[in-house]
Formats: structure tokens, C-alpha cells, sequence
């Protein structure tokens, strides 16, 4: 990964190192085939749930994961600002709002 993508992820590690888990399970769907690895919902994301990582089957080379999931607050912050929508938060694989 690049020099400003660490710096993404150390800097969502560091968010989520001052919360606790949230008190209720959240659902994040990310669709990997419309992701770009842009970090946008990685930066926009209040409790460090998302990270960046190296993927060599995407063809930007590098794609989100959600690193910790008892962290997200379902506050929709990644959703709305991902310009691929390619993550959704509460949503099941169908498609189905939980």
C-alpha cells in the first residue's frame, strides 16, 4: 500500500482506540467488484471500523475490509459518502434492509 493509505488505516486505528465496541451488531456489506480503494469510508468512519488492504484481484489493487465490526454504530457515515456504492451498512446480502 501506498504512503497515504497507511496513514489512512493508522489513523482509523487510532479512532477506534479511544471507543468501545457499540452496544448493538451492526451488518456492513461490501461489494468488492465496485470498490476502488479510494478510503474515503475509511476516513469518514467515526469508529475505525474499516481498513485498507492490498488486493491483487481488484484491479485498483487495493479494496476495503471491515477490520472490526463490533465497533460500527451503523451511523451509514461509509454508505454515504462511498461514490461507487460498493459499501452498505445494515443491509443483509439480498439486498434486505435489517
Amino acid at each position: 500500500m501506498e504512503k497515504d493509505e497507511l496513514q489512512l488505516n493508522e489513523e482509523a486505528l487510532a479512532r477506534r482506540a479511544k471507543r468501545k465496541p457499540a452496544p448493538k451488531q451492526n451488518l456492513l456489506t461490501v461489494v468488492l467488484a465496485y470498490c476502488k480503494g479510494c478510503g474515503l469510508c475509511v476516513d469518514v468512519c467515526p469508529t475505525g471500523t474499516l481498513q485498507l488492504e492490498d488486493n491483487h484481484e481488484s484491479k485498483f489493487g487495493v479494496s476495503i475490509r471491515v477490520d472490526a465490526p463490533d465497533y460500527c454504530i451503523g451511523c451509514k457515515m461509509c454508505e454515504m459518502r462511498c461514490p461507487d456504492f460498493a459499501i452498505f451498512a445494515n443491509y443483509d446480502e439480498k439486498g434486505e434492509q435489517k
